[in-house]
């Protein structure tokens, strides 16, 4: 089926340029082509369209865009640089952010069982948690041991549990100590979590980063190719708009949507079967419609979670059989999926 980014790019590759007549498309004017809902967005390469000429280009691209069916807006912008440069993680073959716009939905629970389910697959897996103010992978895995990063000779050795390699911030300093990072001091301690890490090789590096936008997120989209982000929420109306200016933000930096998740779906009731909508309906799907970002999965409330939990037990070890453990694999497949497979990608492209 053609997707709407098909339909602009087809429509984009009649400009043609120059005295050779090429396209704007395949003389890589063009970067990339996204579509969120009915918003499209058109990234230029400013490594191939002078400053001079942006403007211009972008006040052709934009009718051309508009005229397509079932196109509402549109943004035509340049492919947002760094002054560094964007690399990849040497050995890591795909970065894959876990997101939320708000803390409580248990994006961080969903990131150790998702890297969990993955190695389950058989994949190489890292678990990054960069939730700098929250680190909860160390409970989430039951991992009680301390890094000194001044006896490490040269780069830190990660912690390994359960088949994957483990970073966080939580083993570097007391459980009990607040971090009092601020500003740029966060963003450069979140890379150099990256850059001074051990990780090997692996197939995929799980990031669980800190809920809603901050210079974190940018600060990773300018330095590391990221494969892409998978967006978690809860049923509510209120986390659905804290999670899409997420995806918005995500989409403004070319960061590909592999996909949502809704988690704390509902509770079925143990006598009758009824499902109980305890956290609000419907959530997931609405967000789907809104982004065009295809929802994965609707995780249930499993109350026995959080238990499981406070004994560092990810509940696709405790109770692999459990609905909720079930689901996490779906999504690992989905995920590993898209990645092995790029042409499969769902939602926005990069």
């Amino acid at each position: 089926m053609e997707t709407l980014e098909d339909r602009v790019l087809s429509c984009l590759r009649s400009v043609t340029i120059g005295v050779d007549g090429q396209d704007i498309v395949s003389a890589g004017h063009v970067h990339s082509v996204a579509a969120t809902g009915n918003t499209v967005r058109v990234l230029i390469d400013p490594d191939i369209v002078p400053m001079d000429a942006r403007d211009d280009l972008a006040n052709l691209i934009a009718p051309i865009v508009q005229d397509v069916g079932g196109v509402e807006r549109v943004v035509v912008k340049p492919r947002p640089q760094s002054p560094a440069g964007i690399k990849p993680l040497p050995g890591v073959r795909h970065i894959v952010l876990i997101h939320s716009g708000k803390g409580g939905v248990g994006k961080s629970t969903l990131a150790v069982n998702l890297a969990l389910a993955l190695a389950q697959d058989g994949l190489k897996i890292g678990l990054l948690d960069a939730d700098v103010y929250g680190p909860s992978a160390p409970l989430l895995l039951g991992l009680k041991a301390r890094i000194d990063p001044n006896r490490c000779e040269t780069k830190i050795t990660p912690l390994e549990a359960h088949g994957i390699k483990v970073m966080s911030l939580g083993f570097l300093m007391p459980r009990e100590q607040a971090l009092i990072w601020r500003g740029s001091l966060v963003d450069e301690g979140v890379v150099q979590l990256f850059n001074d890490v051990d990780w090997g090789e692996l197939d995929i590096l799980i990031v669980d980063m800190p809920p809603g936008t901050s210079d974190v997120h940018l600060a990773l989209a300018h330095r590391f190719v990221i494969s892409g982000v998978l967006t978690v929420t809860t049923p509510g109306q209120t986390s659905v708009e804290d999670v899409r200016r997420g995806m918005e933000m995500f989409a403004d930096l070319a960061v590909p949507a592999l996909g949502i998740v809704e988690n704390m779906a509902g509770i079925s009731c143990k006598s009758c079967g009824h499902q109980h909508l305890l956290f609000g309906a419907h959530g997931g799907s609405e967000l789907e419609k809104i982004t065009g970002v295809p929802l994965l999965a609707r995780l249930p409330f499993q109350p026995d979670i959080a238990a499981h939990a406070e004994k560092g037990e990810p509940v696709v070890m405790a109770e692999p059989d459990s609905p909720s453990a079930v689901m996490m694999h779906e999504v690992a497949r989905a995920l590993s999926g898209i990645l092995i497979n790029p042409s499969k990608r769902y939602g926005m492209s990069s």
